[in-house]
């Protein structure tokens, strides 16, 4: 393992041009001919500047008792809350979800904006209303700028998905039922960090390089009888000042280790990967993750990964998380000699619409025929042929079909262009890996200049699953989530290609598709926070002595968790927070703690007031990673949304660990 040390060298060592209105890839400042008939309106392209960039982050104002996403139609065990309706409602908060984002300019159309979220899954409808929002307050029009993707983790917050119904959805079996309060607020807290990014453009570099990480992901797809794992893992970084601020990856994993039982909001193995980069740093960076062609990728179990024998386990696959990270974060470094940095680094993007039904897709009369609305589930709790690879020539007959009061998405949205060396292109939901490796090679047949590719999937849209239509026919989990059949990954595919030609040459889309409107809402009766008993009140420990294999505990009581999660910071004996080896405090809402809300009376039965107890989790030494704790005296401080000053505990003292395992 290369020390991180050598990991920093990589930053602190030490384009191309735009193109004009209504061309296609940015690879000339002169002008081109422009189809004045074209209904597409390409981004307006002035002359390209110098690089700035802009980074921020926020946490999700997600109430801790909301309902999850992406677990499928099993309603789960456990209270509902008023923030719940189909599922139970959260009671931990292990990595709180976040929204990241990093702002890249180099003047007019010359403009990339990554964003990140821990949700299950961006739609066409929510992007949209973000654009607007956006657009209108950083005065630059955003739609084709903005690469908006979501982690895929199952323990972020649903209820963000407005299907027009009373009637019970398939997305509101994946997603709860949709909450216009909590949504406006989840919209604006995406806006407020693109606006506190554009806000934070600064002179600056664009660093990128190519990992390669075989050890974070595994092939969970057995059904085709091949092991398609495929690790690639581009890199774009961004250094200000000659310090790096960012860095911004993709790579494959369904990093979904906590189940519905467990009643969590996280960020699952994405947040664990992204603390794992930013830990190697000896200063404040923000990674942020994009899923490439997850749909098919397990968590993998890296081997020898180098756990503390001392380290108090949680459980909650807290560990296998950090082992994961630790695998990335070590691939990151691996390369750490192989990065170029320029400031002028070519930027231009075009997002596109692709309509898709059954009509358009093409199928024949026999197939697929029963679901003019889209379908799902196709084959679930038919028996499995795996590890057999034979064709299931009545698959198509054995799904759960859309209805005609809301069907399954009959748009949605592509995005490729140039981020520096990289032609970047983006698939809506989870593309499986064998598709994206021919989806990949198809472009690159095509344009051979195209080389190195950033694949973002599961960016811009959701649309379920997609592999290709001969694996479909397999069956397994992955093809029963195709919303629209069998040929759905070969029809997005074939349209990404062709629509890429158009960006590439700078030609007219053969077909242009108009956006969404966002999704339609009032706020009718604003949720009124229950009142709380004795908040800012300690209920139990610290214990005054803690062993340098144990776990500090303190449980305190706080507010509704509409209001906010408490954020809880660990100090040291000269009240100085102790920090990650980053420098940023270690608390309550990253990976070295877990924190569980316990209301009484529960949420079901009525009641004037309501105790919020917080218990919060630390283990003095953490299994991979993280922070280990010397010999000392330490406290923890809470801040508690709404109390004037924080609550503090009572001292207490960590003793020495043996000689050979001192941190």
């Amino acid at each position: 393992m290369r020390t991180r040390s050598r990991f920093l060298a990589l930053f602190t060592a030490v384009g191309a041009t735009g193109c004009t209105a209504g061309s296609g890839p940015a690879d000339s400042d002169t002008d081109a001919d422009t189809d004045l008939t074209c209904a597409f309106e390409r981004p307006v392209r002035g002359a390209a500047g110098a690089l700035q960039a802009g980074v921020a982050t926020a946490r999700i104002p997600a109430p801790v008792g909301i309902g999850t996403a992406g677990f499928g139609p099993s309603g789960g065990s456990g209270s509902k809350t008023p923030f719940s309706q189909i599922y139970p409602g959260t009671k931990r908060v292990h990595g709180h979800p976040e929204v990241k984002a990093v702002y890249l300019s180099r003047g007019e159309g010359h403009e990339v904006v990554f964003v990140r979220i821990d949700a299950v899954g961006v739609f066409s409808q929510l992007r949209n209303e973000i654009v607007e929002r956006a657009s209108a307050r950083v005065g630059t029009p955003l739609d084709h700028a903005l690469l908006f993707g979501a982690s895929h983790t199952h323990s972020g917050p649903g209820r963000v998905v407005n299907t027009g119904t009373t009637d019970t959805s398939f997305f509101d079996l994946i997603a709860d039922k949709f909450d216009p309060e909590f949504y406006d607020r989840f919209v604006e807290a995406v806006v407020d960090v693109i606006v506190a990014a554009h806000a934070d453009l600064a002179p600056a570099e664009l660093g990128t390089a190519e990992a390669y990480c075989a050890d974070g992901h595994s092939d969970r797809r057995c059904e085709d009888g091949t092991d398609s794992a495929n690790g690639t893992l581009p890199l774009v970084a961004v250094r200000r000042g000659g310090q790096v601020d960012a860095v911004v990856f993709s790579y494959a994993v369904h990093g979904t280790l906590l189940g519905l039982s467990d009643l969590h909001l996280s960020q699952d193995v994405s947040g664990a990967i992204e603390e794992a980069i930013e830990d190697r740093f000896d200063h404040p960076v923000e990674a942020l993750f994009f899923n490439s062609w997850g749909a098919d990728m397990s968590p993998g179990s890296p081997v020898d990964p180098p756990n503390d024998p001392a380290a108090a386990d949680l459980g909650g696959d807290y560990r296998r998380m950090r082992e994961i990270g630790w695998t990335v974060a070590n691939a990151v470094d691996d390369v750490s000699d192989a990065w170029t940095w320029t400031d002028s680094p070519e930027l231009a993007l075009e997002t596109h619409r692709i309509r898709i039904d059954r009509d358009v897709i093409g199928y024949d009369e026999e197939t697929f025929e029963a679901y003019p609305f889209g379908a799902v589930y196709c084959g679930v709790g038919a028996e499995s042929d795996c590890p057999a690879t034979e064709r299931a020539e009545d698959l198509d007959d054995k799904c759960i079909p859309f209805n005609e009061a809301f069907p399954a998405p009959m748009q949605t949205s592509t995005t490729f262009g140039r981020v520096g060396p990289f032609t970047v292109v983006t698939f809506p939901g989870e593309p499986g890996t064998l598709l994206a490796e021919a989806l990949i090679g198809r472009i690159r047949e095509a344009h051979p200049e195209v080389e190195d590719v950033m694949f973002l999937g599961y960016t811009q849209d959701y649309i379920g699953y997609s592999i290709l239509e001969d694996d479909w026919w397999l069956g397994g989990y992955e093809a029963s989530g195709a919303l629209w059949g069998p040929k759905q990954g070969q029809y997005l595919s074939d349209r990404i290609v062709t629509l890429f030609g158009a960006y590439a040459t700078g030609a007219c889309p053969d077909v242009v598709v108009d956006p969404l409107v966002p999704f339609p809402y009032t706020i009718d009766a604003p949720y009124a926070p229950a009142t709380p008993v004795d908040p800012g009140t300690s209920v139990e420990g610290p214990a005054d002595t803690v062993a340098h294999d144990g776990v500090i505990t303190w449980t305190f009581r706080g507010v509704d968790p509409w209001l906010g999660a408490p954020t809880v910071t660990l100090r040291d004996g000269s009240d100085a927070p102790v920090v990650r080896p980053n420098g940023v405090p270690v608390d309550s809402h990253d990976y070295n703690v877990d924190v569980e809300l316990t209301v009484t009376p529960d949420w079901p039965e009525a009641a004037s007031a309501r105790t919020f107890a917080w218990r919060v989790r630390m283990p003095v030494r953490q299994p991979v990673g993280g922070v280990a704790l010397a010999a000392g005296t330490y406290t923890l401080s809470a801040e508690i949304p709404g109390q004037a000053a924080p609550l503090v505990s009572s001292a207490f003292t960590v003793e020495a660990a043996p000689a050979d395992l001192t941190p």
